[in-house]
């Protein structure tokens, strides 16, 4: 009996997770007395992905925590017509 070897192939839309890629922003903290920082962002499929790509990235500092948000979840603050500055790390 013979088997048809198939050949691997690459799809960068699933790879993503689909047409439309998600972004996180990526918070952290050194130590507890620390304030959380964005330390930057990350792409990925779905939110475990993002948490592991995000530690892998942000990894040269030994963070206490770190967290990961989906960036459609952020909801800048505004005051009448002018928007807050947040401080980016």
């Amino acid at each position: 009996m013979s088997e048809t070897l198939r050949r691997k192939t690459f799809d960068p839309g699933r790879e993503r997770g689909g047409a439309v890629p998600k972004y996180y922003e990526v918070f952290a903290r050194k130590n507890s007395d620390d304030s959380l920082s964005h330390v930057g962002s990350v792409e990925a499929p779905n939110d475990d992905l993002a948490q592991v790509r995000a530690w892998y990235i942000y990894d040269q500092h030994h963070w206490t925590e770190m967290c990961v948000v989906p960036t459609e979840a952020i909801i800048p603050v505004r005051l009448g017509k002018h928007s807050t500055r947040i401080k980016m790390a």
